[in-house]
């Protein structure tokens, strides 16, 4: 992200759809949490998250931020879980 700022001069002022990874459960350290392997139900989850996230994109281009963020943002996307 740092990079993309630079580019922008300095600004955070750029739309952007951003994909969270959720907490660790329990006493698990964040480090150890995000460079884990995935589980099995993660794995099938990312998949979801790779075909919400093209459908988001497409939408982003054909017709602007604000539908891309309503969709990845709806009960619909989440529906097709």
């Amino acid at each position: 992200m740092r990079s993309i700022i630079d580019s922008f001069e300095g600004s955070r002022n750029f739309p952007r759809l951003r994909i969270g990874i959720g907490r660790p459960q329990g006493r698990m350290d964040t480090i150890n949490f995000v460079l884990r392997a995935f589980n099995k139900q993660e794995r099938e989850e990312l998949e979801f998250t790779f075909h919400n996230g093209i459908e988001a994109v497409r939408i982003l281009l054909l017709e602007g931020f604000d539908k891309s963020a309503t969709y990845v943002n709806s009960t619909k996307a989440m529906e097709q879980l």
